[in-house]
């Protein structure tokens, strides 16, 4: 109590004296006194859930009248992250743009990072690999399946040799490993694990784009999606080394659980898909 009425500015008087009054007009009690203090009873319980609903909507109001007048004309504001392969974003984005003459805003960071984001309606919707480690029942957030990305071990073509043997051919080959952030991360080294193999990780990286460099000039082989390599396997610049038929990575759009969603934000819910 005293800390509730020094947080409240209310004499402990007029505090006790309205949570009289609260209880007399719902008709149950809220505290009981035990060992000295005060702790709820079942029904109060139950009040502390709607009233912590009742202050989140408030929260949430203001929290959206911040960017009030970037949502008077058609916008959405994407979190994507870095280790989506940049021609998925572009998809997305083709959509938008086509669909809905709007404005398009990309942040591209951890999914930690973007959710924090989400929460905090600087953003309206994110394109993941992987879920948000709340995700349930009384998460904030709510995740979409949209598909499942091929994932390849690709290397220049100086690598080619190392097809014949396959996994062993791979002990002692430098390797950019997906970054700690991937979710394909843990895949790949159980699936070194099962095979007995154990390349040479030379670096780990999240974005993709940059462990597709990191292959072109020549450090070692990586484990990517198929969609992120395709151009340059067709090329001739990167060889397929082998295909991971047990590796795979899903997609995911993750929204936050809100009363009104953007509109573009609830179109892409429903319609947006990948076509592996």
């Amino acid at each position: 109590m005293t800390a509730a009425t020094e947080k409240l500015k209310l004499a402990q008087s007029t505090l006790s004296s309205q949570l009289k009054q609260f209880e007399q007009a719902i008709g149950y009690q809220l505290f009981e006194r035990k060992n000295r203090k005060l702790h709820l009873t079942d029904i109060g319980r139950r009040v502390f859930d709607y009233a912590h609903e009742i202050f989140s909507l408030g929260k949430e109001l203001r929290e959206s009248l911040v960017n009030f007048e970037d949502s008077l004309t058609e916008s959405i504001r994407f979190g994507i992250m870095d280790s989506i392969p940049k021609k998925l974003s572009r998809d997305l984005f083709k959509v938008v743009s086509k669909e809905h003459n709007a404005k398009v805003t990309v942040f591209e960071e951890s999914l930690s990072s973007l959710c924090d984001r989400l929460e905090k309606h600087e953003i309206d919707l994110i394109l993941a690999n992987d879920k948000p480690p709340t995700e349930g029942k009384k998460s904030k957030f709510h995740a979409k399946l949209i598909g499942e990305l091929k994932v390849v071990f690709v290397g220049t073509p100086s690598m080619l040799e190392l097809q014949k043997e396959l996994p062993r051919s791979l002990n002692g080959v430098p390797m950019i490993m997906p970054g700690e952030h991937s979710p394909l991360r843990n895949e790949v080294l159980e699936h070194f694990k099962i095979k007995h193999v154990s390349p040479n990780i030379v670096a780990e990286v999240d974005d993709v784009e940059l462990q597709k460099m990191l292959i072109l000039d020549g450090h070692g082989f990586s484990v990517l999606p198929l969609l992120s390599v395709e151009e340059e396997l067709a090329s001739g610049k990167l060889v397929l080394l082998s295909e991971t038929p047990i590796c795979h990575e899903n997609l995911w759009l993750i929204s936050a659980h809100r009363l009104v969603h953007n509109p573009i934000t609830k179109h892409l819910l429903t319609n947006f898909r990948h076509q592996s």
